[in-house]
């Protein structure tokens, strides 16, 4: 007598056992043709593994608990578009669906951090996805990135516009806010959530011993740490701005409308804001033909002109790490950049005293 195929439980369901590469698993449904249904998905998915959308939110859940908020901010991101890209199941991607895709991103412009940050998540999904039992062999292994993709790099702020910054500051809304970020190179959220409470005109400092956090959304989180073992510390007071920031004054130095913290929003159409009344946007013709403003200069733009001060100013390394907050590796990468500037410089006035050979 042949095995009955299904089993009829107590609460109704039918229920069909299969044993599939040496492990138990059961089916159930409402009829047997949904039992059926479910056997020939999991054979599917046995075979091919799940959809790349459900592996990627499965290592999305169980990576953001190992990285940062900026980091988990810039994944968010790339996630989003891959899952976008690829809606099948990871056993059906092939590494040369991954290389089209990663060609089309540089064929659109995109930076060559933007692409390798792009497979680099693919590469952790996929990853993922072989210690999952979904795959046997990870297809972003032998997938690279083409050579001389565009860098985006923010530069500082020629002279003419660091000129704007330091005689508009008190004309323009959030002027002042431009002038503390270039005479200190303060990161934003440093700058947000000073008080007047941390100018101590005493010792001609500025206290950073906090940061507003906006990787969580809208509303920032206000963190008693920096971002590096450096980022607690203090930053000169510089004559200009000891001279520009209102004394006697309490609460924050850059408050929202609503009086507390300003939100993501509201900076930026702050700054944008400032950059056009300042002439520091400029207009743009898109592919399309339409004329739209771009805006050049981030409030980082200016921490980078602050290491052009300080490298001008004759502060080595190590000092203008200090007081930056970073490392001297990361600061040695900017003042290199500033040194070969300054020999392209130097190579070109020659040139032009003596002439060309």
């Amino acid at each position: 007598m042949a095995k009955k195929k299904y089993y009829q439980r107590p609460d109704g369901l039918f229920e069909a056992i299969r044993v599939i590469k040496g492990k138990r698993v059961a089916f159930r449904g409402r009829s047997c043709r949904e039992v059926d249904r479910k056997i020939a998905e999991y054979h599917e998915t046995t075979k091919h593994g799940r959809p790349f959308p459900v592996v990627a939110d499965e290592w999305e859940e169980e990576h953001e608990q190992k990285v940062g908020e900026a980091s988990r901010e810039n994944y968010k991101y790339a996630v989003r578009r891959l899952k976008d890209a690829f809606t099948g199941t990871v056993g059906n991607i092939r590494p040369l669906d991954i290389k089209r895709y990663i060609s089309r991103m540089e064929a659109q412009g995109y930076a060559g951090s933007t692409v390798r940050k792009e497979l680099s998540v693919l590469r952790m999904i996929f990853a993922h996805a072989v210690l999952a039992g979904d795959i046997d062999v990870n297809p972003v292994t032998e997938v690279h990135p083409s050579r001389g993709l565009p860098r985006t790099t923010r530069e500082a702020l020629t002279e003419a516009q660091e000129a704007i910054v330091r005689e508009s500051w008190d004309k323009i809304p959030f002027g002042l806010f431009a002038l503390l970020l270039l005479f200190t190179g303060l990161r934003r959220g440093e700058a947000l959530a000073l008080t007047y409470a941390d100018i101590d005109r005493q010792n001609g400092v500025i206290h950073i011993n906090k940061k507003l956090n906006y990787a969580y959304g809208e509303t920032p989180r206000l963190e008693g740490w920096t971002k590096t073992e450096n980022g607690m510390r203090d930053v000169p007071l510089l004559k200009p701005l000891a001279d520009a920031i209102p004394d006697y004054h309490v609460g924050l130095l850059f408050p929202g409308k609503d009086g507390g913290y300003m939100r993501k929003g509201e900076i930026r159409r702050t700054w944008q804001r400032y950059c056009r009344e300042a002439g520091l946007a400029e207009t743009v013709t898109t592919d399309a033909g339409e004329t739209v403003t771009s805006y050049p200069i981030t409030p980082h733009c200016l921490r980078h002109s602050f290491a052009t001060i300080c490298y001008e100013a004759g502060l080595d390394v190590r000092q203008a790490a200090k007081i930056f907050g970073d490392t001297p590796e990361v600061l040695d990468e900017v003042y290199t950049h500033l040194r070969e500037d300054r020999q392209r410089s130097a190579a070109d006035k020659l040139t032009a005293y003596f002439g060309a050979v």
